[in-house]
């Protein structure tokens, strides 16, 4: 079992998280430069168990990797790998390696780096500019599902439910609202999909690597809860666990999550403890923002007889 910060998991002294406690975490500090590398310092976030947020590693390293491309050009991907557990009781160490530069493509890798010098979570992102002289289209539609507005966020479905840690139960810098109740305490549906309806509590700043960070933060609070649906098992059963491997975005536009956007996601496999993730990300207009990827581990105290 791993270890739990009283503070966090108590209802009297477990923090919030706010919209503004996220941008602060994502406002680095640079340490240094040389030809090719620059290297930044980030704050941690707490998180009940041994292990950083993996949603915070993924928008520190976008935005790390932002910092250093040509402004005129847009995140339009990433690809992290987590290698080790990031501790939660002290600064962390990113370093951008500057891979490739044209006029409209970038390529970065960021790394976080231990004290011992060890490589904890890497990820590359590529930069390019935007051009809307070219066409685009999309094959793929939002669900066809209630809106937000009548919707619970997760801080009034379950306030004083001891089954559930209270770290999802505080409010976080997102409204995050689950169409089909979240598989907390039974998968209901039992299914392979759900949806969620998510929008930052305040409008974000005029800043497009930290509304790309934002939203990397975003598909890692919930792409792989649809494992637990399908195997018809509770996210928050005892010794239930997920522990993210590999994470994958794709930006097909510019995201902003000041105004509601809709998640749908699914595991179409799980094998051997390992499932595997697919999440589509639409604004409140319908237009396709993002596809999200996620392989993780994922631990469940039973699954149905088959």
């Amino acid at each position: 079992m791993d270890a739990v910060d009283d503070t966090l998991t108590d209802p009297v002294t477990a923090p919030a998280v706010t919209l503004q406690d996220l941008l602060g975490l994502l406002d680095l500090e640079r340490l240094g430069s040389t030809d090719r590398t620059v290297t930044w310092r980030g704050q941690p976030q707490a998180h009940p168990e041994d292990r950083m947020f993996g949603g915070l590693l993924l928008a520190q390293a976008l935005v790390a990797a932002g910092r250093t491309a040509p402004t005129t050009q847009r995140a339009i991907s990433l690809q992290a790998d987590f290698l080790e557990g990031a501790p939660t009781d002290r600064p962390m160490t990113w370093r951008v390696d500057l891979l490739t530069d044209a006029n409209s493509l970038s390529t970065r890798r960021s790394t976080l780096v231990a004290d011992d010098g060890a490589e904890l979570f890497t990820a590359t992102t590529r930069w390019a500019t935007t051009r809307e002289d070219l066409p685009s289209f999309s094959a793929v539609a939002p669900a066809d599902v209630p809106g937000p507005e009548a919707l619970a966020e997760l801080a009034e479905r379950y306030p004083d439910d001891p089954r559930i840690p209270s770290w999802w139960r505080i409010r976080r810098p997102v409204h995050f609202r689950h169409v089909e109740p979240p598989p907390y305490v039974a998968p209901e549906p039992t299914t392979d999909r759900q949806t969620a309806h998510v929008r930052s509590t305040d409008p974000l700043p005029e800043d497009p690597v930290l509304r790309a960070g934002v939203a990397a933060y975003v598909t890692d609070m919930s792409l792989l809860e649809p494992a637990f649906r399908a195997l018809g098992a509770a996210r928050h059963a005892p010794g239930s666990r997920i522990l993210s491997l590999t994470h994958g975005l794709t930006f097909h536009r510019e995201p902003d999550l000041s105004t509601w956007h809709q998640f749908d996601s699914r595991v179409g496999a799980v094998a051997h403890g390992r499932a595997y993730g697919v999440g589509e990300l639409f604004d409140d207009r319908g237009r396709h923002v993002l596809t999200a990827t996620q392989l993780g581990l994922v631990k469940t105290v039973s699954t149905p007889t088959q």
